[in-house]
């Protein structure tokens, strides 16, 4: 009983250790993610086959002006779109697009603009449970809540981003970046 006690406890200090350096170090993996994990994503067609899980999302770098493009899990809300931001603030894409104040979210076929972004602290979304909201504030994470405008189906075959977003041309391939 003593030495589950104390494998328990050891287990317990290593995940708070964890977490905590975590916490000091968000940004830490997310340079792989961007260059490995969101390619292959969207090379393998895992994003426009996940019938509405996973979307793309479309931003305007903030120094660069380059359309890119970043594979998230958007969640339907009343009158727009929630999505979970895991780095919060330290979130490039998350930063472009309060920086630009729109950006456009490709679910399968449809093509949503969406406007009026704001970075919330899970505590302050609605539909997330309890224990969770607690947790991901833990962590640090945020949501990006977004307001739809009208929906565009674009017939397939088309490229994503072939119309210019903030006055500036998209080019017909974004990079994709997180």
């Amino acid at each position: 009983m003593r030495r589950t006690l104390i494998r328990i406890g050891g287990l317990v200090a290593v995940v708070l250790a964890g977490v905590a350096w975590w916490r000091r170090h968000p940004r830490f993996g997310s340079g792989f993610v961007n260059r490995v994990v969101d390619p292959w994503l969207v090379r393998r067609g895992l994003v426009a086959r996940s019938r509405g899980e996973l979307g793309l999302l479309e931003h305007v770098g903030r120094r660069s002006g380059i359309v890119r493009a970043s594979p998230v899990h958007p969640v339907p809300t009343e009158g727009g779109f929630r999505i979970v931001v895991p780095l919060g603030e330290q979130s490039h894409w998350a930063r472009n697009v309060l920086a630009a104040g729109r950006c456009r979210l490709r679910i399968g076929e449809i093509v949503h603009d969406l406007r009026e972004p704001k970075l919330l602290s899970p505590r302050d979304v609605d539909g997330v449970a309890p224990l969770v909201r607690r947790l991901e504030a833990w962590l640090g994470f945020r949501y990006l809540v977004l307001r739809g405008t009208a929906e565009a189906e674009e017939p397939a075959g088309e490229a994503a981003g072939t119309e210019p977003v903030d006055g500036k041309s998209v080019e017909p391939e974004p990079v994709v970046v997180g």
